[in-house]
């Protein structure tokens, strides 16, 4: 039995990762920051949600992974697949909520050291609608214990 898992879960995960700050957001969609995955293993992506201004009848927030290799000119981001060849995507449609997503990142293609979470807010009716939003990327599985 692993008792340092058990009693100091802090030493193996990392979740000072806000991928996207909290921010109240109109339709559309942002980029969060860039993260490398180095030494870690999987992730838990954490899409958050507050209060809607504007009263939509709906909303909707999906968060999706993406990511790339650096050191490529082209510079160019694509969609992290699941074992079923799925984007990994995650979608919120309540407000004042937290909804996860497990990540393994064996499925990162070969190459590729950077990754971002992708925000798409969409929203039905309402006058200019709002929704706070953001999410965190909390990663764990490390092959060595953070510092």
């Amino acid at each position: 039995m692993n008792f340092i898992v058990r009693n100091n879960i802090g030493a193996v995960v990392k979740t000072d990762n806000l991928a996207l700050a909290p921010a109240a957001r109109s339709a559309g969609t942002r980029q969060g920051s860039t993260f490398a995955p180095g030494r870690w293993g999987s992730a838990v992506l954490v899409g958050l949600t507050g209060a809607t201004t504007g009263t939509p009848t709906g909303f909707e927030v999906t968060y999706e992974v993406e990511t790339r290799d650096g050191s490529d000119t082209d510079n160019e981001w694509v969609a992290l697949k699941n074992m079923d060849g799925a984007a990994v995507e995650l979608t919120v449609i309540q407000a004042s909520k937290a909804v996860e997503l497990d990540i393994d990142f064996q499925y990162i293609p070969v190459g590729h050291d950077e990754l971002r979470v992708v925000e798409t807010v969409s929203f039905t009716d309402g006058t200019t609608p709002t929704v706070v939003t953001g999410a965190l990327l909390v990663l764990g599985g490390s092959s060595t214990l953070p510092v």
